[in-house]
């Protein structure tokens, strides 16, 4: 007598292929979270962190590409962070040119250190360096201030120390934007979209 005849016993995966699959989810999971958080946090704080700031030389001019923001040192010690598209640029629906500084080497800067010094902020006034707009010429001292002709200065971002790094960082979610009006060199002004 057989009992066994006729009976066909219930296949089941291995145990090792459940426990495999069960890893590669737990996995997934929190390769979903942390790419969530990440996403999400990145909209809430758009700073650009970049490095300590004795890593930045006085009177420096460091370009940032990846936020398209310029790095200034100011004399003082202190930073502004510039955009390098100006107001004419950020207008044109079309191919858009941005600023750029001077090269030391281009014959012509000299002259308009010279010919646009007493239009720059005061802290700019011994400054080296012009950035020019090269679609429209454009000039703009080493804080941003237009000179040479009235408009609007180029945007500026919030500058700041990371506490827990130490490193410089950069609001490049928000622009400030301002106008030299008299005296005061940064006047501000409602941000063109």
């Amino acid at each position: 007598m057989d009992d066994d005849e006729g009976y066909e016993p219930i296949q089941r995966p291995p145990i090792l292929l459940g426990c495999g699959l069960m890893a590669l989810l737990v996995v997934a999971v929190a390769f979903i979270g942390g790419f969530c958080v990440v996403f999400l946090e990145s909209g809430t704080d758009a700073k650009a962190v970049l490095d300590v700031p004795a890593r930045y030389g006085i009177g420096t001019v460091t370009f940032v590409p990846d936020e398209n923001v310029y790095l200034v040192r100011l004399a003082d010690g202190t930073f502004v962070a510039l955009s390098d598209l100006d107001a004419y640029n950020r207008a044109r629906p079309g191919a858009r040119c941005r600023v750029s500084p001077i090269g030391t080497t281009d014959p012509e800067l000299a002259r308009l250190l010279q010919e646009h010094r007493d239009e720059f902020s005061p802290a700019a006034s011994a400054a080296n360096y012009l950035f020019r707009d090269p679609c429209a010429g454009t000039l703009y001292d080493i804080t941003g201030v237009r000179v040479g002709t009235p408009g609007p200065n180029l945007d500026r971002h919030e500058v700041g120390i990371d506490e827990k790094s130490g490193k410089v960082t950069v609001d490049v979610a928000n622009r400030i934007c301002t106008t030299r009006e008299g005296s005061d060199y940064f006047a501000p002004v409602e941000c063109p979209e």
